[in-house]
């Protein structure tokens, strides 16, 4: 076919009528959202890493929180929410029950307590499964960190990424974490990140589904610990965060409002629940106490110089924050709490410039950094604000537990805050991710340093001694331990260090009552006993100590006395007491009732030999000879070297025969 020649153009006497172009290779114009364009090419860039690097992050997490788990114990509430207490030790189904009722070291938190018990039956009573646990679910936190930090980013895995790794690896998070007694906190995190994604769902797909689930997994944060009642107000500022410059019209809509009144009406009866127990109650009778009671809210909730400490408490968490060393298991008040040190005056200072300025950019903001300083102090202020020292709670200024989920807040708004800074230079973005780098491999090294303080008692109390050692409360503490150690000349050294300091602390004079019984320097003990129940009457364990010395130098009625105050003071340590009662009813040939105190605690001991046997001599003295014999001869085969059974089961034997 022959080639065609081109064809050239005829004139023509009017202006042709345009003929349209050849069509070009299209550039895609992505249309506008509310998506900012310097959001998609860090987020594309890194949207394909994620797979790889989030993986990273949680091995990391995972790494630095297992050089904790050989830990044991630490006799610090750890006693009454496990190794003391038979109820999680002992997971029955009447157990159970009772642990959905029970106020534990001044909380209400059933399903902390239940989770502990299902460690206890699956694992066993050993420290490592728990801590293995709240491991875990820290694990499963720092993914839900990322989710949430991804989805308010607009999807940014820059910063998705560093903020779980930030916050998975701090180590104000370790006593969180490492701390068994902390399960409530890692638990009630859990459910309340949780229930923040799933209100992002609604919010985007507006099914009421999403709603319920959100309700539903509030109610179970506040079941695992009470400070998740801030939840609607948290709630909120994202609705603010999610509805950019529109943020403050939005909020002042009737519908946004209206939507949280389901969850103010359940934060406002666990505030009143939280309230009653915290002071020592047991909520109008519809709980139980299964242990002594106590009191934690101190007497002047609004004192001038509360303000400057509750300052000073938020100052110093925003100091860890960015500089995480002289972390201390204890921050205790100055020795003259009215004599306000000139450096806690820098409290309220910082306080109300951070506070007032997130306030200005709350109702200023015209950018989406100025949203982001609102919604990062926002959240952490939020989140914190209940334990700050406003209202005193303890003997402590801060605790490093109560950054762990409030941290978020600072931690996305430093992060995200990095990524709007530097975005648009390649080199700047390199040097902030460097920089990022850095501080969480400080973080990572930190952390495991932390966890081995958390080993024991020992090394808790040790540790915080270098920062404060004149605290009385760490030296009872140490005390404590040395004595359970049968370390009694050590723990006499604390306990009388804490005394000369001045200690006013009830359970200083009760630790050296029990170091001098240990002694056998039963007058000693008898006096210290004494003067602890003159500064706190209330304590059921300082009246069964001393019970227990009225037995060894035979004042049988006495010690009648004092284990009757102490089973009214704490009914739920009837284990504990309803032996050394028995034992007293039996020596004062009170026989009935004391066959029925060890028949009680056989219930809960049928294994115990001690038990048996002081049974078994009830049953003789009472007439049942069979029954005396069928418990003596249990109590020797389970115990074949206790000598008294063996001689009270021959002496009966023979007269049988």
């Amino acid at each position: 076919m022959a080639k065609q020649k081109p064809v050239g153009s005829r004139p023509a006497s009017r202006p042709a009528t345009p003929s349209p172009p050849a069509r070009q290779p299209v550039v895609a114009i992505p249309a506008r959202s509310s998506t900012p364009d310097h959001q998609t090419a860090g987020s594309d860039r890194l949207r394909v890493r994620i797979p790889v690097w989030l993986p990273a992050v949680l091995l990391a997490v995972l790494i630095a929180f297992s050089f904790g788990f050989g830990n044991g114990f630490v006799d610090w509430d750890d006693s009454e929410y496990v190794f003391g207490n038979p109820y999680v030790l002992e997971p029955t189904a009447d157990h159970v029950r009772t642990l959905l009722q029970s106020v534990v070291a001044l909380n209400y938190h059933p399903l902390t307590m239940v989770s502990l018990a299902a460690n206890s039956a699956l694992s066993g009573p050993g420290a490592t499964s728990f801590i293995v646990t709240n491991t875990v679910i820290h694990l499963l936190n720092t993914l839900l960190v990322f989710s949430l930090a991804y989805q308010l980013s607009r999807k940014n895995g820059w910063v998705g990424l560093f903020v779980a790794a930030l916050w998975g690896l701090h180590p104000m998070h370790v006593e969180s974490v490492i701390w068994v007694s902390e399960r409530k906190d890692v638990l009630y995190t859990f459910f309340f990140l949780s229930a923040c994604l799933t209100y992002l769902r609604y919010r985007k797909s507006g099914a009421f589904s999403w709603f319920a689930l959100t309700f539903i997994l509030f109610v179970l944060s506040c079941l695992s610990k009470a400070m998740a009642v801030v939840l609607p107000l948290v709630l909120l500022l994202i609705d603010y965060w999610q509805a950019g410059d529109q943020g403050i019209r939005k909020m002042t809509k009737p519908s946004v409002w209206l939507e949280k009144i389901p969850f103010l009406l359940v934060a406002v009866w666990v505030g009143l629940i939280a309230t009653d127990v915290q002071a020592g109650g047991d909520f109008h009778g519809w709980l139980i106490r299964i242990a002594e009671k106590k009191d934690a809210v101190g007497q002047e909730p609004f004192a001038a110089r509360w303000l400057v400490y509750g300052s000073y408490g938020f100052l110093m968490y925003l100091v860890r924050l960015v500089a995480p060393f002289r972390l201390s298991a204890f921050y205790p008040y100055p020795e003259n709490v009215r004599n306000i040190e000139p450096h806690h005056w820098l409290g309220p200072v910082v306080f109300v410039l951070v506070v007032g300025y997130a306030l200005w950019q709350l109702v200023s903001a015209k950018t989406e950094r100025q949203r982001l300083v609102a919604f990062g102090i926002g959240f952490f202020l939020i989140t914190i604000l209940l334990v700050l020292q406003f209202m005193t709670v303890g003997a402590a200024i801060m605790a490093d537990r109560y950054s762990y989920l409030s941290y978020f807040g600072l931690i996305f708004m430093v992060v995200y805050g990095f990524y709007l800074l530097t975005h648009q230079s390649p080199s700047h973005l390199r040097l902030a991710t460097i920089g990022l780098g850095l501080f969480a491999v400080l973080c990572f090294y930190r952390t495991t340093q932390q966890v081995q303080v958390w080993k024991n008692t020992e090394t808790l109390w040790t540790h915080a001694l270098q920062f404060y050692p004149d605290n009385d409360q760490m030296r009872e503490g140490l005390g404590d331990y040395y004595g359970k150690q049968n370390r009694i000349d050590e723990a006499l050294q604390q306990f009388q260090a804490a005394v000369a300091n001045g200690s006013s602390r009830y359970h200083c004079y009760e630790g050296l009552g029990n170091a001098y019984g240990l002694k056998n320097e039963f007058a000693k003990a008898l006096e210290m006993y004494g003067q602890a129940i003159r500064l706190d009457s209330s304590k059921s364990d300082v009246y069964y100590n001393r019970g227990l010395t009225y037995n060894k130098v035979g004042r049988f009625e006495d010690a009648l006395r004092d284990f009757n105050q102490a089973l009214a003071l704490a009914p739920g340590k009837d284990t504990l007491v309803l032996t050394a009662r028995g034992f007293s009813y039996l020596q004062l040939k009170q026989y009935a009732a004391s066959l029925a105190d060890y028949e009680r605690y056989l219930r809960y001991k049928p294994t115990d030999p001690t038990a048996l046997h002081n049974r078994g001599v009830n049953r003789f003295y009472l007439g049942d000879r069979a029954g005396a014999l069928a418990d003596i001869r249990r109590a020797v085969l389970l115990k074949p070297d206790y000598e008294e059974a063996r001689n009270n089961l021959r002496q009966l034997e023979q007269v049988g025969q």
